[in-house]
């Protein structure tokens, strides 16, 4: 037998005394960082002491002996009366389960008996007659941990388990991103995976393939090729350069004909008037659109000359190509800093229409010198640079062309330049630009949106633009030398085929490659070679057809003999591959692949050497946003909406703000080691300054996300009370206690509620009673009704202790004019008193539940499967190592990398 832990035995055997000192302590009168100490020091996984693994041989048996003298006559006396043949509460009978664990059917039913006492949940405290004394109740729990720790190990050893599946979609785009050297979007075409029973989009179960999806596949890896080389020679770089004085000649060319006609009608007035020299002195007059006597609106985007205060307010029309700049024939040399400026205040945007002169690829580089008009403590102004157009009245284009804003830290007096690089194949292009000429319909240009983000700071100035473009840093850029690489023996196509082959696909299907691997591929490449022009088009079907492989596609190929077989051991090159998938979400790089060539990598200080390493590395962040999104369900979030009349603020920065804090916070606890009960509650959150107001939360400024000290008081601090979880699990008008407390037993404890019976009434909408009622009056009574009690009881009062956040996230004490009430009480008849009750009961009673689910959940990311039971003792046996080691994220990650259940297939 591989082990005899016992571990799960430890929920109440070993801390009866615990149990006993504590009871009487565990009540409001502990602040929150009492309460964790306290919930630490009484922790059952913390107590318990782990067994050696035995060299014992032999299969496990059941202990029914223990069954029939001790275990079935408590649970006879207790349990029979409610759950037996003469009443069967919830439809549930222990009279009739199968006290043979190890053989039996009934292990699910066994696990919910299991869950429920030590939870305490059962018999209910209302049930004096039923009372289990704390003695009994560690004796069937520890009977019951003894018999699922042997049952899991029959389990393992019948039914192995195979991590063996394809890429998920976001595993696809980031492996090309590294194999082919460009941060591109090479994965949009795909569909987005199926959500397994962990919440995750990796699982195996739902990660197959058919012919037709390995064709499609080819099709991907192709238009992905093709994306990152270059033919022929390095394209001409066209530039822009544009000096605010030619955006204020373009606004008076196109804003002045409503004033000359205005100015024509009044000198007509005059002459009629018999003003002849009034007429003239008019007529001699500068047309101007705004100057320093309070003509025209300085409120909005205008270009001005500081000097004089004279100039045109800035805008747009797509029609007829009248706002279209030209590129440079002949690049000039950068010009001094001009006193004519574009001003642009908090919130507007300056429109450049660039035609349809730009390249199909490279990248867009736009330099602008730009200044703060006032620089003021505490008032950021940043740019955010949008790529579009408009085709005709009903169609039109855009996308932010760069992942984060840049910042204007330099005055409008001393202006300097900021600098964005857009890949122009990353950007939707206009489809007529080819086809249309510019000034025709449909428009063929393209127009760059330059847009001022504050926090209400003055405006920007602009004295100087210039945009250029294809933009290379090399020629051939890094991603096609890496697949055309240089060789004496380019112009010998047979051998230098061999070549590139070998070193593709070796990076590609992450093992060395033999001669039986490139034969193939050198017999293909012959057969398409006569079909194309040049080498390099032939060369790219082949290179398809790599990436098109399972050994690309799918994690761990060397295991797919072995998937129905006997568990093994992982290699050193698969487990290469499962580490960097876990942490990068993508192939292993050049120092993986090395060490696991070289046998070297399972070697266990080397393997910590290389976690540290692969953590502190940037694609680490993959880890974090995956696996966030998912374990916390934030795809719920990027498709609510709420009521723009209720919820104003709320917009889709917002909403990009509310996804990134989770992640924002799970890295702040990452990079520190520190608890994973911080994700309960802490004293820190992690919040940019748009967060911050909304939390009403002073002094943080700017977009950038930080780490901010926070009190109890501030009802924050952890992940429960992140404004983008309560957001999801609102209706869009209001908080949502059901959609709340689903959550938080799905995915913090990791104890879904049972699926809703059929046929359950709906609230009745139409009853102006009920439209009276506060939601939590609502659901009580809904819950007063039969068919709804079982249910809601056990869901409710979890989501009931979040009703001071509204459907925002926001903080409240009222709600329909009544004071919020946030008390609740669960079904074990612990009351809860809001999120500070919810906080500290989570905290006192259950730490090694949430142990148990964030190791459960992040165990099966890791490794790409569903858990079962089988994999319960190994749960456990991690928990209890990692409560002993401190509960620090960090630690979790090498811990679940270390297990068993990580190396084997």
């Amino acid at each position: 037998m591989n082990k005899l832990f016992n571990l799960a035995t430890a929920l109440l055997l070993t801390c009866l005394w615990t149990r006993e000192s504590f009871a009487a302590k565990a009540d409001a009168s502990l602040n929150l960082t009492e309460a964790r100490k306290f919930g630490r020091a009484k922790s059952n996984l913390l107590h318990t002491k782990t067994e050696k693994k035995s060299a014992e041989v032999g299969e496990p048996k059941a202990n029914l002996a223990d069954f029939e003298k001790e275990i079935g006559p408590i649970l006879k006396a207790n349990c029979i009366d409610c759950h037996g043949p003469k009443k069967a509460k919830g439809r549930f009978r222990v009279d009739t389960l199968d006290a043979n664990l190890l053989k039996g059917k009934d292990i699910n039913d066994w696990l919910e008996v299991f869950d429920v006492l030590t939870n305490e949940e059962m018999p209910p405290e209302d049930e004096p007659d039923y009372h289990l004394a704390d003695k009994e109740r560690s004796r069937v729990v520890e009977w019951l941990g003894e018999e699922m720790n042997k049952a899991s190990q029959v389990q393992r050893h019948e039914q192995p388990h195979s991590s063996f599946r394809r890429m998920t979609k976001n595993e696809y785009n980031y492996a090309l991103q590294d194999l082919l050297g460009e941060a591109f979007s090479f994965a949009e075409d795909l569909p987005t995976e199926t959500i397994s029973e962990d919440g995750f989009t990796n699982s195996s179960e739902h990660l197959t393939m058919s012919a037709m999806q390995f064709q499609a596949y080819r099709e991907l890896g192709l238009k992905a090729l093709q994306k990152v080389i270059v033919k022929g020679e390095r394209p001409a770089v066209i530039t822009y350069q544009i000096p605010m004085q030619r955006m204020l000649d373009l606004s008076a060319k196109n804003l002045s004909g409503r004033l000359k006609k205005k100015r024509s009608q009044k000198i007509e007035k005059l002459k009629k008037e018999g003003k002849e020299k009034e007429a003239k002195d008019l007529m001699q007059q500068e047309l101007v659109g705004i100057d320093d006597k309070n003509i025209g609106d300085k409120r909005g985007v205008h270009l001005i000359d500081l000097e004089t205060g004279k100039g045109w307010a800035s805008s747009y029309n797509y029609a007829k190509a009248r706002w279209a700049l030209r590129p440079d024939e002949v690049q000039s040399p950068t010009p001094k800093v001009s006193q004519l400026r574009a001003v642009i205040p908090n919130g507007h945007s300056m429109k450049l229409d660039l035609g349809n002169f730009l390249a199909d690829k490279g990248d867009m580089r736009v330099r602008i010198r730009t200044g703060k008009r006032e620089l003021i403590a505490n008032k950021y102004s940043s740019l955010q640079l949008i790529f579009g157009g408009q085709t005709s009245n009903n169609a039109s284009f855009e996308k932010l062309a760069t992942e984060e804003n840049l910042l204007i830290e330099a005055s409008a007096e001393s202006p300097q330049f900021v600098q964005f690089d857009i890949p122009l194949s990353e950007m939707p292009r206009n489809p007529f630009r080819k086809s249309s000429e510019l000034g025709g319909t449909p428009t063929p240009s393209e127009v760059l949106t330059l847009k001022h983000v504050s926090n209400g700071a003055p405006p920007i100035e602009i004295d100087y633009i210039e945009i250029s473009s294809p933009v290379y840093e090399q020629w051939p850029p890094k991603s096609h030398a890496s697949i055309f690489i240089e060789s004496k023996n380019k112009k010998n196509e047979p051998k230098y085929a061999r070549e590139i082959l070998a070193k593709f696909t070796g990076r590609a299907w992450r093992r060395p490659i033999q001669d039986q691997d490139l034969d193939p591929l050198i017999v293909l490449f012959n057969q398409y070679r006569p079909q194309f022009d040049n080498f390099d088009d032939a060369m790219l079907e082949v290179l398809a057809t790599v990436l098109a492989s399972p050994e690309f596609l799918y994690i761990t190929s060397e295991n797919s003999k072995l998937a129905s077989a006997q568990e093994t051991s992982l290699s050193d090159l698969a487990l290469a591959s499962r580490l960097s998938y876990f942490l990068w979400s993508s192939i292993p790089d050049a120092e993986l692949l090395t060490l696991a060539k070289s046998g070297q990598l399972s070697q266990p200080k080397i393997l910590e050497a290389q976690i540290e390493r692969m953590l502190n590395d940037p694609r680490a962040q993959r880890f974090s946003k995956v696996f966030v999104e998912e374990w916390l369900g934030l795809e719920a979030l990027k498709h609510i909406n709420l009521d723009k009349k209720l919820f104003s603020s709320f917009n889709e920065d917002f909403r990009k703000d509310m996804l990134l804090e989770p992640v924002a916070y799970f890295n702040q606890v990452l990079k520190e080691n520190k608890s994973i009960m911080d994700f309960i509650h802490s004293d820190f959150i992690v919040v940019n300054e748009r967060l911050a107001k909304h939390y009403g939360i002073t002094e943080v400024y700017g977009e950038a996300f930080r780490k901010v000290q926070v009190k109890d008081s501030s009802h924050r601090g952890g992940i429960l009370s992140s404004s983008g979880l309560l957001t999801m699990n609102s209706d869009g008008k209001d908080s949502h206690p059901l959609k709340r407390g689903i959550w938080l037993l799905e995915n913090i404890l990791h104890d879904p509620p049972p699926p809703a019976p059929p046929n359950v009434p709906e609230v009745d909408l139409t009853d102006p009673e009920i439209l009276k009622m506060t939601l939590k009056e609502r659901i009580e009574d809904h819950r007063n009704q039969a068919a709804c009690r079982s249910c809601h009881a056990k869901i409710d009062p979890w989501g009931i202790a979040f009703e001071n956040y509204d459907a925002m996230g926001a903080f409240r004490n009222t709600v329909k004019n009544k004071p919020v009430d946030a008390t609740s009480e669960l079904f074990n008849k612990q009351e809860l008193s809001g999120i500070e009750g919810l906080k500290r009961y989570l905290l006192v009673d259950r730490q090694d539940q949430f142990t148990r689910a964030m190791i459960h959940k992040m165990t099966s990311y890791a490794l790409g499967r569903p858990m079962s039971f089988s994999d319960r003792a190994d749960i456990d046996e991690m928990a209890v190592e990692f409560r002993k080691q401190g509960d620090g994220l960090r630690d979790l990650i090498a811990l679940i990398i270390n297990s068993e259940l990580f190396h084997k297939n």
